[in-house]
């Protein structure tokens, strides 16, 4: 049988099925819709229950002449250092700091998260009254700039401390180790916090209508503004909110049996099914699903199912070294492959690139969603701008390019509305410290 044939094949026998760009996008669209009109249908992970409307006005321009400790948690990641900004309203950052998140290694109580948080920034005691904590998991933000903890995702384990305020019980708890009681400290995620880096990096000449937030790294979150009353945000009169939707949490969509495997072997099965069909901590976990079934199907020859069987995994990193230089042999499937065949090497990459693809139309559809609802964009002088952070999204091989092609076949061709996907260098730090000032 040839090649595409074959993997077709393959792939439909096990459900595994490319989702309709503008279909997907119509159905996000929906999903928001009831999530700002306060609806549920009573499932407890579907995108439309956490949907949070961000208290606070939206900034224009940086702050200056002012310090804040900067906090961003996101994925397995815990990275803290301190943020300058000058008269002038450029920004320095010092004294920079990156370990492991808490409770991504072992079950945390309550105590132990907020005391290992606490900890990790011990080094900047008392440098600033103003901490801006960028915390990239679901919570409902509080008109005062706390969060409450809704759930955690990204393969993060520490039950005990969902339902409690962030700020709150930080403060607490850097006090406990001789801080000063911080003034304030500012909770806000890293999709508001990339929307917000670009509201305040102006461009000479350039005039966006709106801007979006985007992050795919270890998860994947959206946030966009909204130009209209927010039944959601009732008792807040403002013209005009930051929505962060949550779309790792919808749950509409086909999962095929690689996804139910990978699913099933995730902290929480049945939860945030969207960020289990393409962020990156979950990409190579459907990965190795899908290959393990493809050498059970004898799809690769005897020598590539042994090799592939004793290397025993497969991460994100090793599917973009395959997919950038297939013929490496110092890569790890490379490696697999130096005793395999040209049509193993073929299949594999077949099969590697249909999960990228899947991976773009899911991100275009949230994209074009986020542009949809915002009702802006609607001249080409004047696009949405859409900060786009993460690993995954800019280094994952040919992602980019494909997510531009489905964007501009919906957004521009079909709707004609005018986007730019923009990447800010310290994004997530930039718009964090100004969250922390507003």
């Amino acid at each position: 049988m040839e090649l595409h044939g074959k993997t077709a094949a393959f792939l439909s026998a096990h459900g595994f099925i490319q989702p309709a760009v503008e279909s997907l996008t119509d159905t996000l669209l929906y999903d928001m819709e009831r999530g700002l009109a306060a609806e549920s249908d009573g499932s407890p992970y579907s995108a439309s229950e956490p949907m949070i409307v961000a208290p606070g006005s939206i900034p224009y321009a940086c702050p200056s002449g002012r310090k804040v400790v900067v906090v961003d948690a996101g994925g397995t990641n815990f990275r803290s250092c301190l943020v300058t900004f000058a008269p002038d309203g450029s920004f320095e950052i010092s004294n920079l700091k990156k370990t492991t998140m808490p409770g991504f290694e072992r079950e945390l109580t309550k105590k132990e998260f907020y005391d290992s948080l606490a900890e990790n920034l011990d080094y900047l005691k008392d440098m600033s009254p103003r901490i801006g904590f960028c915390f990239s998991y679901a919570m409902q933000i509080t008109k005062d700039g706390d969060g409450q903890i809704l759930v955690f995702s990204k393969e993060i384990k520490a039950q005990e401390a969902v339902g409690t305020y962030v700020g709150q019980s930080l403060s607490e708890a850097l006090v406990r180790r001789g801080w000063k009681r911080p003034e304030k400290i500012t909770l806000l995620n890293d999709t508001m916090a990339a929307l917000l880096a670009g509201t305040v990096n102006c461009t000479t000449g350039k005039r966006f209508s709106s801007y979006v937030g985007f992050v795919l790294g270890t998860g994947i979150n959206n946030a966009y503004i909204e130009y209209a009353p927010v039944k959601k945000a009732a008792g807040d009169d403002s013209d005009r909110h930051i929505v962060i939707c949550e779309c790792g949490m919808y749950d509409r969509l086909y999962q095929s049996e690689f996804d139910r495997d990978a699913d099933s072997r995730s902290v929480k099965p049945g939860a945030s099914i969207l960020e289990k069909m393409c962020s990156g901590v979950y990409l190579g976990k459907v990965a190795f699903s899908m290959l393990s079934q493809a050498c059970t199907d004898r799809l690769f020859s005897e020598n590539f199912r042994s090799g592939f069987r004793a290397a025993g995994s497969v991460s994100p990193a090793d599917i973009d070294a395959f997919l950038y230089t297939p013929f490496d042999q110092e890569t790890p499937f490379g490696k697999i492959l130096s005793d395999g065949t040209e049509e193993d090497r073929n299949i594999l990459y077949v099969l590697l690139d249909t999960l990228i693809e899947r991976t773009a139309r899911i991100v275009a559809s949230v994209l074009s969603a986020s542009v949809l609802k915002s009702r802006k964009g609607t001249v080409p002088a004047e696009p949405v701008c859409i900060v786009c952070n993460g690993t995954t999204f800019w280094r994952t091989h040919d992602l980019y390019e494909k997510v531009q092609y489905h964007m501009r076949d919906i957004l521009t061709n079909t709707y004609r509305r005018y986007y730019e996907i923009v990447k800010i260098e310290n994004d997530i730090t930039l718009g964090t410290a100004t969250a922390a000032l507003m």
